[in-house]
């Protein structure tokens, strides 16, 4: 058991410890998996593993084949009642979900929790995943191929002489006619791991929260050379008045928002790039494609290949 399984919740380390240890040792019999993380379901799907799932999210889109499975409510909402009804075997969660955990114990059902605070943590969870449902060459496998897409990317952008500072915002409100406020990603996050190996610097500095809310005033002070501005998907985004999805994700307005805000470096070089889709926002069995969008962003020099 590694380390990385503690979490900050005092006695609930030894109960993660014996929970996660139980599932493993009834692997052979875990046939009824929930997952609780968009995340979660990607891997298990990556793993072979979507035939076993009873139950996901609302958000568990990808594959495709999880848009069938039934739907047990939200990302941040708890449904215990429908765990209990599907005969759960497993429950898969991540730790943004670890207000939940103490009712989660309460069900007395094995569980599995993932961790995204950096690449590292993200493989682990894949390789704590395959041993609690007996596919560790499967988790094997599917590590060994990350890695190798990371590394090849890496290297790819290592020889370049420009480390371009970067902003990535990973949440706003969209429908605004300017930018007024909006979350970035701070250094203690797998995307700060994600610029540095494709490349860049976070113009964010040390310190402060994984995702700080910044303001305009705040953009300017980065000054950052880069704007990489993560905006979700359409069929998911939320605004408390009805708005047309076509125009608010119109990729022209959205990056006029920005240049119409502040006149940062990135702003008058024509560096403000926008990403669309679920994927952007998931450090699950496709974070090489990640990097490579961000890497392809930063480095425009290098060539390439589709």
């Amino acid at each position: 058991m590694r380390a990385w399984f503690k979490v900050r919740t005092g006695g609930a380390l030894l109960a993660l410890l014996f929970v996660f240890f139980f599932a493993t040792s009834l692997s052979g019999a875990l046939r009824r998996i929930v997952s609780l993380s968009p995340v979660g379901t990607e891997f298990l799907f990556a793993l072979g593993l979507g035939d076993r799932l009873v139950g996901v999210t609302d958000f568990c889109d990808t594959p495709p084949e999880a848009r069938t499975k039934p739907r047990l409510g939200g990302f941040a909402a708890l449904n215990l009642e429908a765990l209990l009804a599907a005969e759960t075997d497993l429950i898969v969660f991540q730790d943004l979900h670890l207000q939940f955990l103490p009712q989660i114990e309460r069900l007395g059902i094995p569980y599995v929790l993932l961790k995204q605070n950096s690449v590292e943590e993200v493989l682990l969870s894949v390789e704590a995943l395959g041993r609690a449902c007996g596919e560790e060459a499967a988790a094997a496998a599917l590590i060994g191929k990350m890695r190798a897409e990371i590394a090849a990317l890496a290297e790819k952008v290592a020889a370049t002489a420009s480390r371009p500072r970067v902003l990535l915002a990973v949440s706003r409100e969209l429908s605004e006619p300017r930018i007024t406020s909006f979350y970035a990603a701070g250094r203690a996050t797998f995307y700060n791991e994600l610029i540095e190996l494709a490349g860049g610097a976070n113009a964010v500095g040390p310190g402060g929260a994984d995702y700080p809310l910044l303001s305009v005033e705040g953009l300017f002070s980065l000054n950052p050379e880069v704007i990489v501005d993560l905006i979700g998907d359409r069929n998911f985004y939320h605004s408390m008045e009805p708005v047309d999805a076509e125009y608010v994700f119109d990729r022209e307005r959205l990056v006029r928002q920005w240049t119409e805000s502040a006149k940062v470096p990135a702003v008058t070089e024509g560096r403000v790039h926008i990403l669309e889709g679920t994927l952007f926002l998931r450090p699950g069995p496709r974070i090489g494609r990640i990097l490579r969008a961000f890497a392809e962003i930063l480095h425009p020099e290098i060539e390439w290949i589709p």
